[in-house]
């Protein structure tokens, strides 16, 4: 599934409480590539009783070919629910029957995830699975009919049925928009067009080691684990180099976008969203963001509560291109007030010098996706998949924990301030109202 919104204000408020000053270093070991190209990351945990398979690959939205916008995400689907090595092919409740335990698939604009949560003493039987999908996945025309109905209905659900979802999707358009009509997640126009044999060459290329990553956090001997993975992945085709990825095309900022959506939600409202592109891991202005988002989170929950529409997204490792700010909307308010608050919420994170306190609670409500402090293992294995994803997702982006807590210590008043000069400025805003058909 794509652009699916998992991390919300209730998680990151409850790992900002479970800090103390003794906690369990993290164990997660040095990178290390097969002959092949695959980069692979073992995080061994000894109290779980579970163990998380990641692979992530270096591919995603942004590589879609021109005019066939949604490639990789209808791959996505057929990935996991096609037949591979021994196991046949399956329709998604198939699939997640299969992992109760927990699993996942999602594409977003730098990357695709596949993952899936097995005990500890499946820890053979999964491999090869996870092999055979990197190796011997077998697409047919059978699967494409199953699954391109059900990337239209998530299509749908994204940008209209549930109006949440609709004010952040099409905040994403305006700010990110994609040549020739694309669209994030796939435009149903191109997706028909899609054919077996661009799909299978698509997978053949790309979807291999050279471009891939394998996490693996949990219970397991790190030594028949490392055995274990080289016969099964080593004697792999390495793949070839990405595909470029699509031109950058001008965001649509300042003016307001009204859109009528037809929700498939009861007792809906209406929704003002208010969209920024947010700064990359690699900018100067991160670390001061991370500060404001924090302090967003913080008044939000305390002020505003978690209403039926999320009133922040951001999440934080799965999207690091967009940062939208949303309310409910009434047929009877007025849409100018609106905005007003939602602008008024923002300047009034953005005002208030940092303080060290304001520091250190960026750094405890994201020290397990970010790795800027010590979480105890008691913490994660309630998430062992968020623990392998958020070790994935760091090395793909190439964040340093270490580094960016210092960061995040060393932020003044210039740098927030300057926020609002270049992130947060009104021109760069993208502006959407969702409103509910009659």
């Amino acid at each position: 599934m794509t652009n699916r919104i998992k991390h919300t204000i209730l998680t990151v408020i409850i790992v900002g409480a479970l800090f103390a000053a003794s906690t369990i270093p993290a164990e997660t070991l040095e990178p290390y590539k097969l002959d092949n190209g695959l980069t692979v990351i073992l995080r061994p945990v000894p109290t779980a009783n579970k163990v998380a398979f990641v692979v992530l690959y270096n591919i995603g939205e942004d590589h879609d070919p021109l005019g066939k916008s949604g490639m990789a995400h209808l791959l996505e689907h057929l990935y996991v629910t096609a037949a591979a090595g021994d196991t046949p092919a399956r329709d998604v409740m198939q699939f997640m029957k299969r992992y109760p335990a927990g699993w996942n698939a999602q594409t977003g604009t730098d990357y695709t995830v596949i993952a899936s949560v097995v005990e500890a003493g499946q820890f053979s039987q999964e491999i090869r699975d996870v092999a055979a999908r990197m190796n011997d996945l077998r697409i047919t025309e059978a699967d494409i009919k199953r699954e391109v109905p059900r990337v239209k209905q998530e299509l749908t659900n994204m940008y209209g049925g549930i109006p949440m979802l609709a004010g952040i999707n099409h905040v994403k358009t305006q700010l990110h928009p994609i040549p020739q009509g694309g669209q994030r997640g796939g435009a149903m126009a191109h997706i028909q067009t899609i054919t077996l044999d661009e799909l299978q060459q698509f997978w053949k290329d790309y979807y291999k080691p050279k471009n891939a990553i394998l996490i693996v956090a949990g219970k397991f001997d790190v030594e028949e684990a490392k055995k274990s993975i080289h016969e099964n992945f080593n004697q792999i085709a390495p793949g070839k180099p990405l595909p470029t990825t699509h031109p950058k095309l001008n965001p649509k900022t300042g003016d307001v976008h009204k859109i009528n959506v037809q929700s498939v939600v009861p007792n809906a409202t209406g929704v003002a969203s208010i969209g920024y592109a947010a700064p990359l891991p690699d900018s100067k202005e991160y670390a001061p963001f991370l500060i404001v988002y924090t302090r967003l989170l913080v008044k939000l929950r305390t002020k505003f509560g978690i209403g039926k529409v999320q009133p922040i997204y951001y999440p934080i490792l799965d999207d690091t291109s967009t940062f939208v700010l949303q309310k409910e909307l009434t047929p009877e308010e007025d849409i100018d007030a609106v905005q007003k608050d939602l602008d008024e919420r923002l300047q009034a994170v953005l005002i208030p010098k940092p303080t060290q306190q304001d520091k250190q609670q960026t750094i405890n409500f994201l020290a397990m996706p970010l790795d800027i402090a010590d979480v105890p293992d008691f913490y994660l294995i309630r998430n062992i998949y968020g623990l392998a994803f958020a070790i994935g997702r760091r090395h793909q982006l190439q964040i340093n924990g270490k580094e960016l807590r210092d960061a995040i210590e060393a932020v003044t008043d210039a740098d927030i301030q300057n926020l609002a000069k270049t992130i947060f400025a009104p021109e760069k805003r993208a502006t959407v109202i969702i409103e509910l058909e009659e």
